[in-house]
């Protein structure tokens, strides 16, 4: 196993075949399996591809961030590496000092007394964020001020402001020009709703609505994996959990371990690298799944595996991934993604490996099934047999062959008689369709058509001087009725049309038409009088 410069270390492979104890017998049958290549995994690198040939030369190992190489020293107090206090010698304060020398006194007693990072809990007040942050944290008792330098403030994923409550880190410390005990912050956070937990739910819930979660998109496990990635850091345990339960259970599986970061700068980048590997060279490789695991840790320890770039990197692995982060109780993106997730790097390792013990024990069971089956079966193929000797066809054959001739006759008789209906049915099917073709022909069709008009002709005349006489009485009706209402009728009753010179009717006495001295013509029955108006008189008419 190498590491390169860049802290990826390459593919390793634990060839974890183990042999069979004494006590269990070879198999009758073996099965040949192919021999695994060593030299197709012997890359050291992800910038050339994942398991990439080249030769590689070894790199000085370089000191690793403290937060990649030793995450178990990372999450420890740093109280734990110094001296008991009953152990270290109490300082001896000088009886006469200077104001300078008993702020360093005080300066350094803390920071002999108080080592490690504190958490302290409670409201902002004063605060004032003009580049560095200046502000106080407080209780109902106690006020402490704190200083954030402007490169810490920068990391604040929050825009706190006056009363909020929050958990401020740092460490406590004594400014001497200004007489004050204050808190230098590293780091500050909501109270409550962390601001990881924060980022861990808006990402769950955009990962759901995009469906990254749904049951029916998640693979189901080998039954049978020859070969399996191992996504982790090489000096984990959580890969010597795996391996030891790979050996226990005799799982006859190669083990690709791909070493990365799980924790620290760049741990995220290099894990989704990794599974982005595996998924273009899965089918080169042979691999049949992966498992992606590390031991437990503090949320911040666990957070690379939180990153969306490993969340869509685990949602693009076409074969299945098992995930295994920190305990039972920790919950990551990577672990929702997965296919399967497993509370610990052992339970990774029994979901997906087979335990060659309980399959030699199945194996020996359906082996016993399967000779007690062919035993009944051969039995009850005995008994047939006896019976079928006993029979009386296998007997007397002639009587068979005898039987065989009788069916055979009923058989064609009946053939016969199906066949001499079914004729019968086709000639008289055939009959009527010839009859049809008869009356549908074109001649029939003109004659019977002449004949309907020589009936029709004699209907046909009747109807129209039918037609006529009522048409005749019927005007002779309407031309009365017209003469009746008419003005020739009204004129013989003794009625006169008058019209002045224009032929304009006269309708009264004071018409333009009807003055002294007009001219106006009187139509009567039987002709028409020239009349001049001498003078009108609206009651008793005109006089002429």
């Amino acid at each position: 196993m190498s590491h390169s410069s860049n802290g990826v270390a390459g593919a390793v492979l634990y060839d974890l075949f183990i042999r069979p104890r004494a006590v269990r017998p070879e198999p009758r049958f073996p099965v040949k399996r192919p021999p695994f290549d060593p030299s197709r995994a012997k890359g050291s690198s992800f910038e050339g591809g994942l398991f990439d040939p080249k030769p590689v030369a070894p790199a000085a190992p370089s000191p690793a961030p403290a937060a990649a190489s030793a995450p178990a020293a990372a999450s420890a107090p740093a109280a734990a590496s110094a001296p008991p206090a009953e152990e270290r010698a109490p300082v001896a304060a000088p009886s006469d000092m200077s104001v300078t020398d008993a702020s360093s006194l005080i300066e350094r007693t803390l920071a002999d007394g108080i080592r490690g990072p504190l958490r302290v809990r409670g409201e902002i007040a004063n605060l004032s964020r003009k580049g560095h942050w200046y502000f106080s944290i407080k209780d109902a008792a106690s006020v402490l001020r704190c200083v954030m330098w402007q490169t810490d403030a920068s990391r604040v994923g929050f825009s706190p402001k006056e009363g909020d409550a929050i958990v401020v880190t740092g460490k406590i410390g004594h400014y001497g020009p200004q007489g004050s005990t204050q808190l230098y912050a590293t780091k500050m956070e909501p109270q409550g709703v962390g601001l990881l937990e924060q980022r861990f739910q808006a990402l769950v819930k955009e990962l759901r609505e995009k469906g990254y979660f749904e049951e029916s998109r998640k693979k189901p496990l080998p039954a049978h994996p020859r070969r399996v990635a191992l996504v982790t850091s090489a000096a984990g345990a959580a890969l010597q959990d795996v391996i030891k339960t790979a050996r226990e259970l005799r799982a006859g599986v190669e083990f690709l371990v791909v070493d990365v970061r799980v924790q620290g700068d760049g741990a995220a980048e290099q894990v989704a690298a990794a599974l982005r590997a595996i998924a273009r060279r899965h089918r080169e490789l042979a691999i049949d799944a992966v498992i992606v695991t590390r031991g437990g840790g503090s949320r911040e320890d666990l957070w690379a595996f939180n990153e969306r770039v490993v969340a869509e990197a685990a949602f693009a692995l076409p074969i299945p991934l098992v995930a295994a982060i920190g305990h039972e109780v920790d919950t990551s993106v990577i672990e929702l993604v997965a296919d399967r997730r497993a509370s610990t790097p052992t339970q990774a390792a029994m979901l997906l490996l087979p335990d060659n013990a309980a399959l030699a024990e199945r194996c020996d069971r359906l082996a016993r099934e399967l000779r007690n089956t062919m035993r009944w079966s051969l039995q009850a193929m005995r008994e047939r047999v006896r019976e079928l000797e006993s029979a009386p066809a296998l007997v007397s054959p002639a009587l068979r062959l005898a039987r065989e001739r009788n069916a055979l006759d009923v058989l064609g008789a009946r053939l016969r008689e199906a066949t001499t209906g079914e004729i019968a049915s086709g000639r008289r099917v055939l009959d009527a369709l010839a009859t049809r073709l008869v009356r549908q022909s074109p001649a029939a069709r003109v004659a019977g058509a002449l004949a309907r008009v020589d009936a029709l002709r004699p209907r046909l005349a009747r109807a129209v001087a039918q037609r006529l006489a009522s048409s005749r009485t019927e005007i002779a009706y309407l031309e009365r009725r017209l003469r009746s209402a008419g003005p020739e009728e009204t004129l013989a009753r003794g009625y006169a049309i008058v019209t002045d010179e224009k032929g304009a009717l006269v309708r009264s006495v004071t018409a333009e038409g009807a003055r002294a001295g007009a001219r106006l013509s009187v139509q009567v029955a039987d002709g028409a009088i020239r009349v001049r108006v001498e003078q009108d008189e609206r009651n008793s008419g005109a006089e002429t």
